[in-house]
């Protein structure tokens, strides 16, 4: 429990938010007196937790006496990738605007060019790759499937990648119809480099050599990763 609650602590809830999530996970509903009392939130503290929860979209409540229930794991999962996506959206706008002259770690690539530097990347990483993307095109599987180190990813359609450890997202076949031809995410290299890939009708590549880009993304990714990983075992 502890792990799950250190997780969701480094995607931006509270401990008392994450130990109240956790607790209602575990029990289905209740009250915020049962709550506190399985949580070990104090009990002044609880009302203020659960209406914190409900009002990002966490939790539901209903009925006299007020009880709480979860969303479902697999709602609440999409919650957390839908904050993913809009950090990955955040830096798709924000990136391209940084200067050259002023970062030299980073380097942009249109084009074809994406996909080039995308397989000199794979070819170049030693230990491993960690990559959370919308939708894997079928040029982008087939670069990802010549990685020889460890690769990690999240997408639609992960598992269509050979030889990858692979956390798929909900599949709906109007949503995977939608993405098809398109990919936006990112993609980490040894946790040194980090590539921002935004491909549809025009491609386009951010890449970074810091190593202080490259942590950040990894720690926008974990949580993800890691309740997958927790989802994947139940």
């Amino acid at each position: 429990m502890m792990k799950i609650v250190s997780v969701l602590k480094s995607f931006g809830f509270s401990e008392y938010e994450a130990k109240a999530l956790v607790s209602l996970l575990s029990k289905g509903e209740m009250t915020a007196k049962e709550v506190s009392e399985v949580s070990g939130i104090p009990r002044t503290s609880v009302y203020d937790v659960m209406s914190s929860l409900e009002s990002k979209g966490y939790v539901e409540s209903y009925g006299k006496p007020k009880k709480f229930k979860p969303l479902k794991l697999e709602e609440i999962i999409g919650i957390i990738s839908e904050n993913a996506t809009k950090g990955i959206e955040f830096l798709k706008n924000e990136l391209p605007k940084i200067k050259m002259t002023e970062i030299e770690e980073i380097k942009i690539y249109r084009g074809d060019f994406v996909i080039e530097k995308l397989k000199e990347l794979v070819k170049e990483s030693k230990e491993s790759i960690f990559g959370i993307l919308s939708y894997i095109t079928e040029d982008i599987k087939d670069v990802l499937e010549g990685a020889k180190s460890k690769l990690v990813l999240i997408s639609l359609n992960a598992s269509d990648v050979r030889n990858a450890e692979s956390y798929d997202f909900e599949k709906k076949e109007e949503v995977i119809h939608s993405f098809k031809n398109h990919c936006h995410g990112l993609l980490i290299f040894d946790e040194v480099k980090t590539m921002f890939i935004f491909k549809g009708q025009n491609s386009l590549g951010v890449v970074s050599e810091s190593r202080v880009i490259a942590s950040f993304s990894k720690m926008m990714m974990m949580p993800v990763l890691n309740l997958l990983r927790e989802k994947s075992k139940t």
